[in-house]
């Protein structure tokens, strides 16, 4: 691989740049100011508990430049900025823009891939409007303005392009908020020029003192490196898909994480004991069962962890024998866990964590339940029946009679990395 000056010469990508990364600006401060026209304008943090030490969640654009950002206290932000408006977070309105902002985009294409609550990817490669002769910056602003008028005019989105994904998001984070901006042959090296390491997505601080170590001080010295030298900071497959990225190629379109884990956790407000925990279990039960199925996944293990107000935190992982596919198997095996491992007399729980592993496709089973000698179903399809209700008419519309009057012990909670 050789580097001239100013120029990353060959290995680049030439491509046409059909790839589109899309997020909304300050997702769930921006949605509370489109719903409360007078926010609008005015610094607004979003929480999950309206407390002086609950945790910033979100905070819109004006509140930032304040200095209040994600991981700020309550009343660190309110001694900022006495006026800030506060509000707990709100899901069905947050998925319901999410579904609004998707309304827009599958108008440009089927290839839409919801990331995250406010971040989409789309392959624009089968675009009707990039066939009709438009531009990919045209699509863009096209699509602000359609964000705009169906999604709220409170919201503004980041448009990114790129030849791959990688470069698409980087692209997307250029000029926030409200930016468009696209990376290619032509602005690849100028634009790694002006980038810290741990501006490039996926860079934290752990690899961001791996590559320093390694000798790459600068973005531009990490496009310039060859393949074998980013194999021997990172490891073999892993320094090589950071080889391709860097130059365009994709390597980013899937899933990776259905391969390790999924899992959900819960922060209580108020602090239960280990025996009443099963309500809790029950709602990140049904929401791991969603995502399997969703993923045609079924588990063979489970880890449960408990973070108790005065005891260490403890943790468990067991293999299970039998599939995990409904919401009843993954709270079953979460149960079993807690109640025969957990340490006895450790106290009150603060935070509750669920996680399956060891994922393999759902193999067919019958029930031994039979109505004239026909099987009634499967487990499959029965989670899957019960995640389709649950999809069209609300999270928790069909639910077992053990979470009937849960409300009140676990609210209903949105995470940033993920739609359940």
């Amino acid at each position: 691989m050789k580097h001239s000056a100013g120029k990353i010469d060959l290995g680049i990508n030439q491509s046409e740049s059909k790839i589109m990364h899309i997020d909304l600006n300050s997702c769930f401060a921006t949605i509370e100011q489109q719903a409360r026209q007078h926010w609008r304008g005015q610094p607004v943090g979003v929480v999950a508990y309206d407390s002086p030490g609950g945790i910033i969640l979100a905070a819109s654009y004006e509140a930032k430049r304040l200095g209040i950002s994600l991981g700020t206290r309550v009343w660190e932000a309110k001694k900022i900025c006495p006026n800030i408006h506060i509000t707990t977070v709100d899901p069905p309105k947050y998925r319901k823009a999410h579904q609004l902002f998707r309304e827009v985009l599958e108008d440009y294409t089927s290839r839409v891939k919801a990331k995250s609550i406010d971040e989409f990817v789309l392959d624009l490669s089968d675009s009707r409007a990039l066939k009709s002769g438009q531009t990919m910056q045209q699509i863009g602003y096209e699509i602000k303005q359609r964000v705009y008028q169906h999604v709220g005019e409170a919201v503004s989105c980041d448009v990114g392009i790129g030849p791959n994904r990688f470069l698409a998001k980087l692209a997307s984070g250029l000029h926030k908020p409200n930016g468009l901006d696209i990376i290619d042959l032509n602005n690849m090296s100028e634009v790694y020029a002006k980038l810290e390491l741990k501006d490039l997505p996926g860079i934290n601080r752990r690899y961001d003192t791996r590559l320093r170590l390694g000798g790459i001080h600068t973005v531009s010295d990490f496009a310039a490196a060859d393949s074998q030298q980013l194999r021997g900071i990172f490891g073999g497959i892993v320094g090589y898909y950071w080889w391709l990225r860097l130059r365009g190629w994709e390597i980013d379109d899937r899933d990776w994480k259905s391969g390790s884990q999924i899992g959900h956790q819960y922060a209580l407000k108020e602090k239960l004991q280990p025996d009443q925990l099963d309500p809790i279990i029950f709602k990140l039960a049904q929401k791991i069962a969603r995502r399997l199925s969703v993923k045609g996944l079924s588990a063979t293990g489970i880890r449960v962890g408990l973070r108790y107000v005065r005891s260490p935190y403890w943790h468990k992982s067991r293999r299970i024998p039998q599939q995990l596919i409904t919401t009843q198997d993954v709270f079953q095996a979460a149960h079993s866990l807690i109640d025969t491992e957990a340490p006895m007399g450790a106290g009150l729980v603060s935070l509750l964590s669920v996680t399956t592993y060891g994922f393999q496709p759902i193999n067919p089973e019958q029930l031994a339940l039979n109505l004239q000698g026909r099987p009634i179903a499967n487990r499959g399809d029965i989670a899957k029946a019960m995640n389709q209700i649950n999809e069209r008419y609300g999270d928790f519309a069909v639910i077992p009679a053990t979470m009937l009057g849960t409300d009140g012990i676990a609210g209903d909670s949105i995470a940033f990395g993920n739609l359940s």
